[in-house]
């Protein structure tokens, strides 16, 4: 598969501000480079932000680095990205975006997917969860070994925001529950979530590299009852078309007239979650829970007055490292 692969020159004060933007437009995947050393952020469906060296934030400038396929799509989304990324220095004029240059052409797709493979290892993720990339040899243990191959859709399982997802479904009653994962990526929770006793997980991602991805991890997992949908869910076409995957197979005679999940988990950006504050009622059931991740310490304030505008209540939150998880009751 091609390429494309752009480069956007910043300061290391806007780097969160301008992966942000390129979320917006349809980047799932990028990594950072300053002046010193490599380091990336890889992140599941929209901002999962999922290996992070914490010094790049503390030097003068950085790269950002990204890439889309060379097809149509790819191009229109480059284009995209020229039309308004001079748009943010006047958007947020208090933040200093330094030179804000892009540039872009095109790249083998082994120059860049693999070369971070090296430095990706076995870790614990939660209390008792072992992430093991496929590549790599790791004997069975008595904890819940999760298997994953990233592909070029990015979902690790590094960073704070998955890890305080991860954490918190540990400690939840998943046995014979039905997942709705929302900005997928590689399907790290919902997978997680069948190996920690789901039934049933509908992944969905806006990203068609997610499809893929997803499915390969699950069958990596053996994990049955697993599907994954391309699309937005904002779409109420494509929210229909979710909802109709969302009974439990195994309990279809207590299906309600309208399907919904017992779980959603939604680790994307904190503008994202707003917006689905407001449709939480239509996927989860009554009593069900709202898994919210991806949200900085400072917009907590703003997503909550969201969450309780759509009479969702907040029973539980966990913070690391300035990143927020809410587990809400809908």
């Amino acid at each position: 598969m091609q390429w494309i692969e752009g480069k956007i020159t910043t300061t290391s004060q806007a780097v969160e501000l301008v992966i942000g933007f390129l979320m917006v437009h349809d980047v799932n995947n990028v990594r950072i480079v300053d002046d010193e050393e490599v380091s990336r952020f890889l992140l599941d469906h929209p901002l999962n932000w999922d290996y992070k060296d914490d010094e790049i934030l503390n030097r003068p400038g950085a790269e950002i680095i990204f890439h889309v396929q060379a097809d149509e799509a790819g191009e229109q989304i480059l284009a995209n990205i020229s039309s308004d990324l001079p748009k943010l220095p006047q958007n947020i004029p208090e933040v200093d975006f330094g030179k804000l240059n892009f540039t872009f052409g095109d790249v083998n797709d082994d120059d860049w997917l693999n070369e971070w493979k090296k430095t990706y290892k076995p870790f614990n993720i939660g209390k008792n969860i072992k992430v093991v990339p496929v590549w790599e040899e790791y004997a069975q243990t008595n904890e819940i070994i999760f298997k994953i191959d990233p592909g070029a859709v990015f979902g690790t399982g590094l960073h704070e925001t998955t890890q305080l997802c991860v954490e918190t479904l540990e400690n939840m009653n998943l046995k014979n529950k039905t997942i709705l994962d929302i900005g997928c990526g590689s399907g790290i929770l919902s997978i997680i979530s069948m190996l920690l006793g789901a039934n049933k997980a509908v992944a969905c991602d806006i990203d068609p590299s997610a499809e893929s991805c997803a499915e390969n991890n699950a069958l990596l997992n053996k994990v049955d009852n697993y599907e994954v949908k391309i699309g937005n869910i904002f779409d109420e076409n494509f929210l229909s078309q979710i909802l109709k995957n969302a009974e439990n197979f195994e309990n279809a005679e207590n299906a309600e007239k309208t399907p919904k999940f017992d779980i959603a988990i939604a680790n994307i950006v904190a503008d994202v979650i707003i917006g689905l504050s407001d449709l939480a009622e239509k996927f989860v059931k009554k009593g069900g829970f709202f898994l919210v991740s991806g949200i900085i310490a400072e917009r907590l304030e703003e997503v909550s007055q969201a969450i309780i505008a759509n009479n969702l209540t907040i029973i539980q939150k966990l913070e690391k490292n300035g990143w927020v998880c809410l587990l809400l009751e809908v």
